[in-house]
């Protein structure tokens, strides 16, 4: 195996960078690609041990069942989007709940509040769909949506708790209740 080779001119010595090679022609094997590869096998098999039928059989159902679940894939793919797309435009004109979100010290966008407006317009050209709601300048995309309408913020922190599980203490007890009388 190949030594890794190194790099210059980074901004870090230390930084690293995860590399994968993505699917294309070259690292691919097509059913076409499949079949030149079966008819060169069979040219150039020794005569005197020929292929087995069974194993030939065995690589033909392998190959049809990674085509078929590449094509169901895809296809599961395409009806997800749609399915987004749909949803998403279902939206437009609806009063919805969107996270508001500040970048924490990783870098990653965390929840702290949200914000109650209705959506102006859905922007589908972009991938994922972005939603423009009223009042803000800001493009959201689906992960931000809370819910429709008006859902109570998850994200706000909680009052200060009783003992017995009751927001607020005592006087938080609705006024209009009558009080027992106390018995001693």
């Amino acid at each position: 195996m190949a030594d890794p080779i190194s790099v210059s001119g980074t901004s870090s010595p230390y930084t690293t960078g995860a590399y994968s090679a993505s699917a294309n022609d070259k690292n691919t094997l097509s059913m076409t690609g499949y079949f030149q590869l079966l008819a060169a096998q069979l040219q150039n098999q020794d005569m005197t041990n020929p292929m087995d039928n069974s194993e030939l059989m065995a690589q033909m159902t392998q190959m049809a069942m990674v085509q078929s679940l590449t094509t169901m894939t895809e296809t599961m793919q395409n009806s997800t989007a749609v399915n987004t797309q749909t949803y998403a435009a279902s939206l437009v004109g609806q009063e919805v709940t969107m996270a508001v979100t500040e970048k924490n010290s990783y870098g990653q966008e965390t929840p702290v509040d949200v914000k109650y407006a209705k959506v102006e317009w859905v922007n589908f050209t972009t991938g994922d769909p972005t939603i423009k709601i009223e009042g803000d300048d800001k493009k959201y995309t689906l992960t931000h949506l809370v819910g429709m309408g008006r859902v109570p913020n998850p994200f706000k922190k909680p009052e200060t708790e009783d003992p017995d599980g009751t927001e607020g203490g005592e006087d938080s007890k609705d006024p209009e209740e009558p009080k027992e009388p106390e018995t001693t």
